[in-house]
């Protein structure tokens, strides 16, 4: 089995590969004062209580991280709780596809796992829209190399800079309103920030197509996704799990 980490700014997300069968997959906030035992206990108990197996049938562990603070406590809790060198995903290791990037040491572990994930599954040239703490744009060719992207805030982070710079104003919860005109500051407020970031991302992609001249399938996966996909114009399918699924292709790549 192996275990597939994501460690993002907002949430890590835990998944359990039986070869290439995502069997389960859990997902929590990025403490970043998590220890290394705090972070085995977890993801341990977890395992434990959701699926039918032992811990010592995970054979490997793999992580793929934005959170620099993290991802050492979770590469010493893989050598800890599982016995096992954790594999780490990031431009240095060997990948499924080419990087048409200036540095290619900028692009982001999780942005990575997206473009082999998304090729593996369309075979085609795709934009994956990721949508956490930032909303990012991940353009791959047809031949499934990542030819670069945009990165936006996400609706959670404009939604606390807005609180913190306007005094009368404060965080609202991230859903569809009931209304667009908001007849209180909370409805507003929360108006304003999801069709706003429906508009961010419908905007960003027409520009993309622009761009390339013809508009790739568009996919969308992240923690918002679920909230803000449906009423975007190009956004076709929602895959949660997508991140993980790349970490699992690009581990089975460097293991032959």
């Amino acid at each position: 089995m192996l275990l597939a980490i994501d460690i993002g700014n907002t949430n890590t997300v835990v998944g359990i590969f039986d070869g290439e069968k995502l069997i389960s997959h859990f997902r929590v906030a990025s403490a970043l004062n998590l220890t290394v035992d705090e972070a085995g206990l977890f993801v341990s108990s977890l395992f434990n209580h959701h699926i039918e197996a032992e811990l010592s049938q995970v054979k490997r562990v793999s992580i793929c991280s934005v959170v620099p603070r993290l991802t050492g406590v979770y590469e010493k809790m893989a050598g800890k709780y599982f016995s096992v060198e954790p594999f780490t995903v990031s431009s240095r290791v060997r990948l499924p596809f080419g990087i048409d990037y200036i540095d290619p040491t900028e692009v982001g572990a999780d942005r990575l796992a997206n473009t082999a994930a998304g090729f593996a599954r369309y075979k085609k040239a795709l934009i994956v829209v990721d949508l956490g703490t930032a909303i990012t744009f991940d353009v791959v060719s047809e031949n499934g190399d990542y030819l670069g992207g945009i990165i936006a805030p996400g609706p959670q982070t404009a939604g606390e800079n807005l609180s913190k710079k306007a005094a009368r104003l404060f965080e609202v919860r991230g859903e569809k309103p009931d209304r667009v005109i908001g007849k209180t500051t909370a409805e507003a407020i929360k108006s304003g920030l999801y069709y706003g970031t429906i508009g961010l991302i419908d905007n960003i992609l027409e520009k993309i197509f622009e761009s390339l001249g013809f508009q790739p399938v568009v996919v969308a996966t992240g923690g918002e996704a679920d909230t803000y996909a449906a009423d975007s114009k190009y956004i076709t399918d929602v895959i949660p799990t997508l991140t993980l699924e790349g970490i699992r292709i690009i581990t089975d790549y460097n293991s032959g």
